[in-house]
């Protein structure tokens, strides 16, 4: 039986590529990934922007309410700027809301990271996103918000305008790019976008700054995991042990 430890309910949205290959490369033995798909409204274009972005979001009841005679022992919402983007009041609500209508535990993406962040006691903060600038800055407002006395010291947007070309970019370049934000001040590096393949490089990422990283779909699994109160088991290379990134490794 798939799931025979646990079933983890993925959201998406309409072109996320990543976050089931992502969530399944990271998922113990035993734990399985069901995904359902945001559906756009009618007329709303698929460009990477707020208003898109929360138009998409109505479609949240329905998608978890899909998901519910899985048995599922969580449901995540795996969209980095689906959560964040409405402010820590709005991610609140989205948590509440796809627990109903599942059946089960929620978490969001949003609310991962701020745990993640409290953890950690991150004061200062790096984030890269693939987004829009107008996009990022939501973010960056939406962190120091969310988790006291943060501060956003460094930040850096890609600005790719669609999310369909997000699941096109190698991990490499998530690599490049980390090397080239400025992370000198920071404690933590916060890798945004559930879009975005980044888990295959956190190792070498962290390796290199001595900092811990964050990604959206590391965090968002890490979280699930707590949850279901089942440990991670394997890095990329099949070994136990953590291999996604010193995170994986906070329980």
């Amino acid at each position: 039986m798939y799931g025979w430890r646990s079933r983890i309910g993925v959201i998406v949205s309409p072109p996320n590529s990543v976050v089931e290959n992502e969530f399944s490369l990271m998922a113990p033995e035993g734990v399985s990934i069901h995904a359902a798909r945001l559906r756009r409204p009618e007329g709303v274009e698929g460009r990477l922007n707020s208003n898109v972005i929360m138009d998409t979001n109505q479609d949240l009841p329905l998608a978890a309410k899909s998901l519910a005679e899985l048995k599922l022992g969580v449901a995540v919402f795996a969209h980095t700027s689906g959560s964040m983007l409405g402010g820590p009041a709005y991610d609140a609500e989205l948590v509440q809301t796809i627990g109903k209508a599942a059946g089960c535990p929620a978490v969001t993406t949003a609310s991962a990271v701020v745990e993640a962040l409290k953890l950690f006691r991150v004061g200062k903060l790096a984030l890269l996103t693939p987004y829009p600038k107008e996009m990022t800055l939501k973010e960056l407002e939406f962190l120091e918000e969310a988790v006291p006395g943060l501060k956003v010291v460094s930040h850096r947007s890609l600005g790719v305008g669609r999310g369909s070309d997000l699941g096109d970019m190698e991990p490499t370049e998530a690599y490049r790019q980390s090397r080239i934000i400025d992370c000198s001040q920071a404690d933590a590096l916060f890798l945004s976008g559930t879009n975005w393949r980044t888990v295959e490089v956190i190792q070498s990422i962290e390796s290199d700054l001595g900092i811990p990283v964050i990604t959206a779909n590391q965090v968002s699994m890490w979280a699930a995991l707590r949850v279901l109160s089942i440990e991670p088991s394997f890095d990329l290379t099949g070994e136990v042990s953590g291999g996604f990134g010193n995170l994986f490794n906070q329980r």
